[in-house]
């Protein structure tokens, strides 16, 4: 798929970023890391209800801690805000802006954490323990992003077929982001408040893109 967007991109929108191209959203991200293990999920007899649970059932401070990881993660980008707030929104479609303020939660966010966190990383856990676990699943999720990096980055994560540069702007920061969420699930066992900072982190720079800015 990364090279079917290298060879026959499918742009959504304006955007000018190849994760918001319909071979990375749609068949990569929605079929095969969320649609695909949830249907094996509920095959192996599981409730899929079960995937959001957890363990704190006071809502208001839940609701709290969900803000919290959510402006934590919009602060990670904070360079990009200022580029955004100093953008002419004359030339900016309020269709691109909706795309582009809902497509990371639902892209990334959800299934990334859904599979890496809930269901990977927690049958890892159960069958070798917590460390392992976290070291696994983060892992599994840096080398997930190294095909479409190191074929079309071009900016802050890495370039194309530059490999210490995609090692550096992407493998690197994405395993250790991996491991903050892999210790977040394991202490808090609240995918939202993953979700939240996930989403928080990947917010403003998807925003950006779809004004047709790059960071």
């Amino acid at each position: 798929f990364s090279l079917a967007i290298k060879y026959e991109p499918l742009p959504i929108l304006n955007s000018v970023n190849f994760v918001d191209d319909f071979w990375y959203v749609v068949c990569i991200k929605l079929i095969f890391l969320l649609s695909v293990p949830l249907f094996i999920y509920r095959k192996m007899g599981y409730r899929l209800s079960t995937l959001l649970g957890f363990k704190n059932e006071n809502m208001i401070k839940n609701i709290f801690l969900i803000f919290i990881f959510f402006m934590i993660g919009i602060l990670i980008n904070t360079p990009v805000l200022w580029k955004i707030l100093n953008h002419s929104f004359k030339v900016t479609s309020l269709w691109s802006i909706l795309v582009g303020i809902l497509l990371p939660f639902f892209q990334a966010a959800v299934p990334e954490e859904l599979f890496y966190r809930v269901i990977l990383q927690t049958r890892i856990e159960k069958c070798y323990g917590w460390f392992l676990s976290i070291t696994v699943s983060s892992i599994l999720s840096t080398l997930f992003h190294f095909p479409s990096r190191m074929l079309l980055a071009s900016g802050v994560e890495g370039k194309a077929g530059n490999l210490p540069s995609v090692i550096l702007g992407t493998l690197i920061p994405v395993f250790i982001i991996g491991v903050i969420f892999g210790f977040l699930w394991n202490r808090y066992r609240n995918v939202l408040l993953n979700m939240a900072l996930h989403y928080g982190i990947d917010l403003l720079p998807s925003l950006a893109f779809f004004m047709g800015l790059k960071y």
